[in-house]
Protein backbone atom coordinates (compact mmCIF):
# COMPACT_ATOMS: atom_id res chain seq x y z
CA UNK A 1 0.00 0.00 0.00
CA UNK A 2 1.45 3.32 -1.00
CA UNK A 3 2.31 5.58 1.87
CA UNK A 4 1.74 9.14 0.92
CA UNK A 5 1.64 12.47 2.66
CA UNK A 6 -0.78 15.22 1.87
CA UNK A 7 0.37 18.78 1.49
CA UNK A 8 -2.59 20.35 3.30
CA UNK A 9 -2.17 22.32 6.50
CA UNK A 10 -2.25 20.21 9.66
CA UNK A 11 -5.08 22.30 11.17
CA UNK A 12 -7.47 21.60 8.29
CA UNK A 13 -8.46 18.03 9.19
CA UNK A 14 -12.09 17.03 9.67
CA UNK A 15 -13.84 17.61 12.98
CA UNK A 16 -16.82 15.48 12.04
CA UNK A 17 -17.10 12.17 10.20
CA UNK A 18 -19.94 11.54 7.77
CA UNK A 19 -21.56 9.06 5.46
CA UNK A 20 -22.36 9.78 1.83
CA UNK A 21 -25.97 9.53 0.71
CA UNK A 22 -25.03 6.56 -1.50
CA UNK A 23 -23.79 4.61 1.58
CA UNK A 24 -26.60 5.39 4.03
CA UNK A 25 -28.63 2.33 3.01
CA UNK A 26 -25.65 -0.01 3.43
CA UNK A 27 -24.93 1.33 6.92
CA UNK A 28 -28.59 1.02 7.94
CA UNK A 29 -28.78 -2.54 6.57
CA UNK A 30 -25.74 -3.61 8.57
CA UNK A 31 -27.24 -2.33 11.81
CA UNK A 32 -30.75 -3.67 11.10
CA UNK A 33 -29.32 -7.14 10.49
CA UNK A 34 -28.35 -7.20 14.15
CA UNK A 35 -24.66 -7.85 13.62
CA UNK A 36 -23.54 -4.56 15.15
CA UNK A 37 -24.52 -2.70 18.31
CA UNK A 38 -24.54 0.70 16.62
CA UNK A 39 -24.01 2.50 13.34
CA UNK A 40 -20.57 3.51 14.56
CA UNK A 41 -19.58 -0.13 15.18
CA UNK A 42 -20.72 -1.02 11.66
CA UNK A 43 -18.83 1.98 10.24
CA UNK A 44 -15.61 0.92 11.96
CA UNK A 45 -16.03 -2.60 10.56
CA UNK A 46 -16.46 -1.09 7.09
CA UNK A 47 -13.29 0.94 7.60
CA UNK A 48 -11.36 -2.20 8.57
CA UNK A 49 -12.71 -3.97 5.49
CA UNK A 50 -11.56 -1.12 3.24
CA UNK A 51 -8.06 -1.26 4.75
CA UNK A 52 -7.96 -5.05 4.36
CA UNK A 53 -8.95 -4.66 0.69
CA UNK A 54 -6.00 -2.34 0.06
CA UNK A 55 -7.93 0.91 -0.37
CA UNK A 56 -5.61 3.79 -1.19
CA UNK A 57 -5.69 7.30 0.30
CA UNK A 58 -8.68 9.39 -0.77
CA UNK A 59 -11.48 11.59 0.50
CA UNK A 60 -15.25 11.18 0.55
CA UNK A 61 -17.10 13.88 -1.35
CA UNK A 62 -20.57 14.79 -0.18
CA UNK A 63 -20.47 13.08 3.21
CA UNK A 64 -23.16 14.27 5.60
CA UNK A 65 -22.17 14.88 9.22
CA UNK A 66 -22.81 11.81 11.38
CA UNK A 67 -20.34 11.76 14.29
CA UNK A 68 -17.87 14.05 16.04
CA UNK A 69 -14.24 12.95 15.73
CA UNK A 70 -14.09 12.61 19.54
CA UNK A 71 -16.91 10.06 19.40
CA UNK A 72 -15.37 8.08 16.56
CA UNK A 73 -11.83 8.06 17.94
CA UNK A 74 -11.92 8.97 21.62
CA UNK A 75 -8.54 7.38 22.40
CA UNK A 76 -6.72 8.18 19.15
CA UNK A 77 -6.46 4.50 18.22
CA UNK A 78 -8.00 4.89 14.75
CA UNK A 79 -5.68 7.76 13.95
CA UNK A 80 -2.72 5.65 15.03
CA UNK A 81 -4.00 2.76 12.91
CA UNK A 82 -4.31 4.77 9.69
CA UNK A 83 -0.93 6.37 10.29
CA UNK A 84 0.62 2.93 10.80
CA UNK A 85 -0.90 1.66 7.56
CA UNK A 86 -0.71 4.78 5.37
CA UNK A 87 2.12 6.77 6.96
CA UNK A 88 1.87 10.08 8.75
CA UNK A 89 -0.63 12.21 6.84
CA UNK A 90 -1.90 15.72 7.43
CA UNK A 91 -5.60 14.74 7.56
CA UNK A 92 -6.06 11.33 9.17
CA UNK A 93 -9.74 11.91 9.98
CA UNK A 94 -10.52 12.83 6.39
CA UNK A 95 -8.94 9.50 5.47
CA UNK A 96 -10.92 7.66 8.16
CA UNK A 97 -14.14 9.13 6.74
CA UNK A 98 -13.12 7.99 3.26
CA UNK A 99 -12.22 4.48 4.45
CA UNK A 100 -15.58 4.12 6.21
CA UNK A 101 -17.44 5.17 3.07
CA UNK A 102 -15.30 3.06 0.77
CA UNK A 103 -15.75 0.06 3.06
CA UNK A 104 -19.53 0.52 3.01
CA UNK A 105 -19.42 0.72 -0.77
CA UNK A 106 -17.35 -2.46 -0.97
CA UNK A 107 -19.69 -4.29 1.42
CA UNK A 108 -22.75 -3.32 -0.62
CA UNK A 109 -22.59 -6.21 -3.04
CA UNK A 110 -26.33 -6.31 -3.53
CA UNK A 111 -26.96 -8.57 -0.52
CA UNK A 112 -29.59 -7.07 1.75
CA UNK A 113 -28.38 -6.92 4.41
CA UNK A 114 -24.74 -7.13 3.37
CA UNK A 115 -23.33 -10.51 4.38
CA UNK A 116 -20.39 -9.61 6.60
CA UNK A 117 -20.15 -13.04 8.20
CA UNK A 118 -18.53 -14.40 5.06
CA UNK A 119 -15.65 -11.95 5.65
CA UNK A 120 -14.81 -13.03 9.19
CA UNK A 121 -12.38 -15.95 9.40
CA UNK A 122 -13.25 -18.42 12.14
CA UNK A 123 -10.45 -20.42 13.76
CA UNK A 124 -10.64 -24.15 13.36
CA UNK A 125 -12.83 -24.08 10.28
CA UNK A 126 -11.98 -24.52 6.65
CA UNK A 127 -13.00 -22.17 3.89
CA UNK A 128 -15.93 -23.26 1.72
CA UNK A 129 -13.53 -23.75 -1.19
CA UNK A 130 -11.69 -26.40 0.84
CA UNK A 131 -14.81 -28.49 1.48
CA UNK A 132 -14.91 -31.70 -0.57
CA UNK A 133 -18.44 -32.70 -1.46
CA UNK A 134 -21.98 -31.39 -1.20
CA UNK A 135 -22.61 -32.79 2.28
CA UNK A 136 -19.81 -30.70 3.78
CA UNK A 137 -17.28 -33.45 4.40
CA UNK A 138 -13.66 -32.73 3.61
CA UNK A 139 -11.80 -34.62 0.91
Amino acid sequence: MAKEKTSLKAGSDKRTIGITRANEHSLAALVEAGGFGSELDAAKFAMAHAIEQGTEVGSADGANTKWNVGTVDSDGGLRALVEAVYGVIAEPYRLIEYLINEGLRLLDSGDVPPNVLKLIPVRGTRAASEVGDDNGTAE
